[in-house]
């Protein structure tokens, strides 16, 4: 007897000389009858009896939430406890490193910032030192007052510049570190544009004293110790005043020289011939007593010191 038969058997669906052959084949054969013994319980099992199976309570419910939980991609969010015991001590402790940190970011910052408005400023003077050596090269010295204007101010080389085209943008007379800069430069010619060059924020050479006692301009040179321009010092009421300018908050000043370098100092005193920038040997603001006295003035003081 086949598996099929043997199946067949047990459903009852073997019929009369079938039927009697597996009786028989069962009869003679005691492991077969094990066998189609085990196979019926088996069956019997599967078989619906007609009893009803209590469903739990909710059970679709709970299926469902089951799913939508295990199913959705698990984060790290997940394995965090939903209470952190913070203690007071550990929230002070964060707070003290966060403020160690934020004190020694700030003056960073500060310096950063400082020394990128110092380099604005030196672009600015080498834009005007470029114009300045054009104009030297051309007429053998440097822009000079007016002879007929003894009113003349400092801040005349700058219309002089621009007068002979030399001058392209006018923001380069504003330091970018005293927060006074314009942000467009006004229409060449105009009233506005020779207000604006006549008060710079840069002090300008303003010549020798000649073997007469008369003032003269700066004769074309590339020295390494002949400043032109530099940060103006702090002036008020036609006098300058002590300390370094305030363009840059009194730590020092950028200086022009006529070779076209600049350097930054931290004082007035320039090389060991010229004591102090902004007044000649005889401490006033005007042009020098000799070719070794340099004194550069803020662009609304007159040439001369009269």
């Amino acid at each position: 007897m086949n598996a099929s038969d043997q199946l067949d058997y047990v459903l009852g669906q073997l019929e009369g000389p079938t039927r009697e052959l597996a009786d028989a084949e069962v009869a003679t054969d005691p492991h077969l009858a094990e066998v189609l013994d085990r196979l019926g319980r088996a069956v019997h099992q599967l078989l619906d009896d007609g009893e009803t199976i209590q469903v739990p309570t909710h059970l679709l419910v709970r299926t469902r939430a089951f799913v939508a939980e295990h199913g959705r991609r698990r984060t790290i969010l997940d394995y965090v406890p939903t209470t952190v015991p913070f203690r007071w001590a550990d929230i002070a402790v964060a707070a003290g490193i966060f403020l160690a940190g934020l004190l020694t970011l700030v003056p960073a910052m500060q310096r950063s910032k400082d020394r990128m408005a110092q380099a604005g400023c030196g672009f600015n003077l080498r834009q005007l030192g470029i114009g300045l050596a054009q104009y030297a090269g051309l007429h053998h010295q440097y822009p000079y007052g007016p002879t007929d204007r003894p009113n003349a101010v400092a801040g005349t080389y700058a219309v002089t510049l621009q007068d002979s085209g030399l001058l392209k943008d006018l923001k380069a007379l504003d330091c970018p570190c005293n927060g006074s800069c314009e942000q467009e430069s006004p229409k060449p010619h105009s009233p506005e544009s020779y207000r604006r060059m006549l008060d710079g924020d840069y002090a300008y050479h303003v010549g020798y004293r000649n073997r007469s006692g008369r003032p003269g301009p700066v004769l074309a040179s590339h020295s390494s110790h002949v400043p032109l321009l530099a940060d103006q010092p702090a002036h008020e009421g036609g006098v300058i005043l002590e300390g370094n300018s305030p363009n840059h908050g009194g730590r020092g000043q950028n200086v022009l020289f006529s070779d076209g370098h600049i350097t930054w100092h931290t004082t007035r005193q320039v090389s060991p011939l010229d004591l102090d920038i902004f007044l000649n040997e005889d401490h006033r603001p005007g042009p020098g007593v000799n070719a070794n006295d340099a004194a550069l003035i803020p662009s609304l003081f007159p040439y001369t010191d009269r």
